[in-house]
């Protein structure tokens, strides 16, 4: 796995009653971040917060792929080191605005 994961934005679509931010999805070795997720955070925080989002969730998949047995603690903690930011942040932004009518098709 010395190679770089391809990166993808996606539109996760309809995921029950949790907004999925990102994925990694270890068949095709591919980090797709939440398209939805991300507008979502650039048409209210801009363009640089935006930025930073997508960076904080590839560091999150990025670490789950070479540290797959990693506590989320471990995980945030990586977050936290590889950008600057707190992923709570984002997680918690995104999933108190989500609303059913925004990820349905």
């Amino acid at each position: 796995m010395s190679r770089p994961a391809r990166i993808e934005i996606a539109d996760f679509g309809p995921c029950g009653d949790t907004l999925l931010l990102a994925e990694y999805d270890a068949e095709v070795d591919t980090i797709r971040v939440n398209g939805r997720a991300l507008e979502r955070v650039r048409a209210e925080r801009g363009a640089l917060e935006a930025e930073l989002f997508m960076a904080s969730a590839v560091a999150h998949e990025a670490f789950h792929r070479t540290q797959p047995n990693a506590s989320e603690a471990a995980v945030h903690a990586h977050v936290r080191a590889a950008t600057g930011s707190d992923p709570r942040r984002f997680e918690t932004f995104v999933r108190v605005r989500y609303d059913r009518r925004d990820v349905e098709p």
